[in-house]
């Protein structure tokens, strides 16, 4: 059996929803030991659909979520009141023995409780904590109020998606959360990188915002030195043209060139020996701005044939083209599962589950996906007991006391 690349890094995941568990779940499906710290009820997500019936399954009704299942597999789940000044040393004994903390509070939440960095790093000064917040830890929006959508507003994001003259359109999912998930596991990693030549920890600040003003490609340079302000193109691309949704019989299909050789073979694709020869089209930049002309144009030959015809048109000369598919076809998808991506789960409370698996494959440390979820509190008797050697008798007087 290969060895997972991340065994022996220990992660106190205090986060919660979307972008922290994301981040965590990286960690986790690559051998790190993940520790959830929950609240004694768990956390939000725990109500997120879909929801199995309760009552079925088992007695743990705040166990019923799929959503939670996807996000927090493979970790180990505990629970820690940390206003309780017993939690909150058992934390920080915790902390000892970690590498990571990972936390998603409101920026000033963790001084409050008593366990900022500074705290931290004279408890374990090898220790990394990585913050996620809306703004970042310092700055005059720090203490604004952020979810993905915020970070959606005002990165920009939403001022260039969508259809023309059409309200702003938020990105179909939360694109925000789990950007800033991906960055922070970077940033973590470098920062682990570095504690391996140094032996020393830092503090990790990921803003939501920054990272998504960090993916508007070529946004910001169009207007800093273009001063061309980009708004919303639809399915286009801002920088080729034909590449977009075009209107079939049954349906849409893209169709996507990519500079002067992918024009030609499109117009070959679709027996427009005159488009080709057009000196009006003979570069990338006077197709992008022609774009809607084209589009028209186009659509006047697809919208002849079907999604299908349209894709054979396309193949016959190696031009890039795709149905779109609804979530129902990308589960159902052969190359998707040619490759192994979807994994089921067997969980206690919701049954067996087909969730999304590891996006990449790694030759030497593969990850997996051997655990499911975890209960509420399912793991406090295995963690406290393997790390702290707490007893029943002493972790029941911490429940009836509402430390855990």
């Amino acid at each position: 059996m290969k060895s997972k690349a991340l065994e022996g890094i220990r992660v106190l995941d205090l986060t919660r929803i979307y972008a922290g568990p994301y981040c965590s779940m990286l960690f986790a499906d690559m051998g790190a030991e993940v520790i959830k710290i929950e609240p004694p009820e768990g956390e939000l997500i725990r109500d997120n659909p879909p929801m199995v019936e309760q009552g079925k399954g088992g007695p743990h009704d705040r166990s019923r979520s799929g959503y939670f299942l996807a996000l927090n597999r493979n970790k180990y789940g505990i629970t820690l009141n940390l206003k309780h000044p017993k939690a909150l040393k058992i934390f920080k004994d915790l902390l000892k023995i970690s590498d990571i903390v990972l936390e998603n509070y409101a920026p000033g939440v963790m001084k409050r409780l008593g366990i900022d960095y500074p705290v931290l790093k004279e408890i374990n000064p090898r220790i990394i904590l990585c913050s996620i917040s809306g703004f970042g830890q310092t700055g005059p929006y720090s203490e604004r109020m952020a979810f993905d959508v915020i970070s959606q507003a005002m990165s920009g994001l939403m001022s260039i998606t969508g259809q023309p003259d059409n309200p702003p359109t938020r990105v179909g999912t939360s694109l925000g959360d789990v950007n800033a998930a991906v960055h922070a596991a970077f940033a973590i990693m470098t920062a682990l990188w570095h504690r391996e030549k140094t032996g020393k920890g830092q503090q990790v600040d990921v803003s939501m915002m920054e990272t998504m003003v960090a993916i508007l490609e070529g946004g910001i340079v169009r207007w800093t030195i273009g001063k061309e302000l980009l708004t919303p193109i639809g399915s286009m691309n801002p920088h080729e043209a034909p590449m977009a949704a075009f209107k079939c019989k049954d349906g849409y299909i893209i169709i996507a060139t990519v500079g002067d050789e992918h024009w030609q073979r499109f117009c070959r694709a679709v027996n427009r020996p005159d488009w080709a020869a057009d000196p009006a089209l003979k570069t990338k930049a006077q197709r992008w701005a022609k774009k809607y002309m084209i589009q028209e144009e186009i659509e006047k030959i697809t919208a002849r044939h079907t999604i299908k015809e349209v894709g054979e048109m396309m193949d016959k000369e190696r031009v890039a083209n795709s149905p779109i598919l609804n979530i129902q076809q990308v589960v159902d998808d052969p190359h998707l599962n040619a490759r192994g991506y979807f994994v089921e789960v067997e969980h206690p409370v919701i049954g067996k589950a087909k969730i999304p698996g590891i996006p990449f494959k790694m030759s030497e440390t593969p990850g997996a996906v051997e655990r499911p979820s975890p209960l509420v509190g399912e793991h406090n008797e295995l963690i406290l007991g393997k790390y702290l050697k707490m007893g029943k008798e002493q972790m029941e007087k911490l429940r009836e006391e509402g430390a855990i």
